[in-house]
């Protein structure tokens, strides 16, 4: 169903404000960095552009430890995306190949290739080869991972340098991209939507606030299992908040009861906005159950931009459309919650990218022209990828 004509090889070559669709390849699902990645920067683009979506997996261990928490922001584009085309590719190099001929049809003005150093991105060359044949602008958006990574981008540039552009997180993936390609190569320019950092600048202790329904005692229960959870060897470093009304003495014996009991403080009283901005400007991550649509301690959280939890009873709930900080969390299942918190540390460690930055980025993919070099390149035969 989702077959489309090769473009004709000896075709005049169309701009791409007469093709507007762009396809967007990369890694992994929307459960992995590297995925959820892709999947905001398809989203921001899909606001204006119909886009097709390539999930490229080469092996079954590739994303080892980049795995994560459904993403809220996700889970809500995947009922709204009307104006996206979601494929998977071929394991087999050679069915690879013949589906993205078929898929980067004559409607495609631009192809981007999302990179993440340290996996294995070999299928990036054959797409960037079979996008230049068919006429179309190709874009290169690679990660920078933090600088105690060995895995650098500098270590792709065969595989990418027959791209149109290449956007990369910092100056210094830019700069070692720019002497490794040589004057022959594509331009090269940093977007903030692809930086993650090291914490190193921050403190090791992670805060992590919790906001509960007045004398929910199950929903307590869920949440101390998941803290009771982290290994005793790192719980000095961690700590848990949890602000939550109720009667009588349950919660503080509750609490008291638990196993890291010692590293968990009730908080009761009601808080003013500004009580609940400082809470967010000490926390790590935040986690609110069962959030309505106005929720002030949701909302707080975004303007902030701190990773939250929503642990949630329902499917999928109000909050959350468009906020790439927002994890779902079961609350019927304390390992779920436990994995969530995880991972929304392991986000505000990265630095992970705000919501305005993957529309500024989809601004950037929308817009690019090829200069006249690589429209000549463009025009010649494509090399073997």
């Amino acid at each position: 169903m989702f077959r489309r004509p090769d473009a004709p090889m000896g075709a005049p070559e169309r701009r791409a404000e007469a093709r507007p669709a762009i396809i967007v390849a990369g890694p992994g699902s929307s459960t992995t960095i590297p995925g959820i990645m892709v999947s905001e920067i398809v989203l921001a683009l899909a606001h204006a552009t119909p886009v097709t979506r390539i999930e490229v997996d080469l092996g079954i261990d590739f994303t080892v430890g980049l795995h994560r928490a459904p993403s809220l922001a996700i889970a809500h584009g995947a009922a709204d995306s009307a104006n996206i085309v979601r494929l998977r590719a071929p394991d087999s190099a050679r069915f690879r190949a013949q589906a993205f001929r078929e898929w980067i049809g004559p409607d495609v003005g631009t192809a981007v290739a999302f990179a993440w150093p340290g996996i294995d991105n070999g299928w990036i060359k054959q797409f960037l080869h079979i996008a230049r044949a068919a006429r179309v602008a190709t874009i290169v958006a690679c990660a920078s991972l933090p600088r105690t990574s060995h895995a650098r981008a500098v270590a792709l540039a065969d595989s990418i340098s027959r791209a149109d552009l290449v956007l990369v997180g910092d100056d210094a993936d830019r700069v070692a991209l720019l002497g490794a390609f040589g004057l022959s190569g594509p331009k090269v320019e940093t977007h903030r939507a692809l930086a993650l950092g090291s914490r190193a600048d921050r403190s090791s202790k992670h805060q992590i606030t919790a906001f509960l329904p007045r004398d929910s005692t199950s929903t307590l229960a869920t949440l101390l299992a998941a803290f009771d959870a982290i290994p005793e060897a790192w719980i000095q470093d961690y700590n848990l908040q949890v602000v939550m009304r109720g009667a009588g003495s349950v919660l503080p014996e509750m609490i008291a009861n638990s196993y890291h009991a010692d590293h968990v403080q009730l908080i009761e009283e009601d808080l003013t906005t500004p009580d609940l901005e400082e809470l967010c400007a000490t926390s790590s991550v935040l986690s609110v159950a069962d959030p309505a649509f106005d929720s002030r301690a949701f909302s707080t959280a975004v303007d902030c931009g701190i990773a939250t939890v929503v642990l949630s009873t329902t499917t999928l709930p109000e909050v959350g459309r468009g906020y790439v900080g927002g994890l779902l969390a079961d609350l019927s299942h304390p390992a779920s919650v436990h994995v969530a918190l995880a991972h929304a540390l392991r986000l505000a460690e990265l630095g992970f990218p705000t919501p305005d930055s993957w529309d500024d980025l989809a601004l950037r993919l929308r817009g690019f022209t090829p200069d006249r070099a690589s429209a000549v390149r463009l025009l010649e035969p494509a090399a073997q990828g």
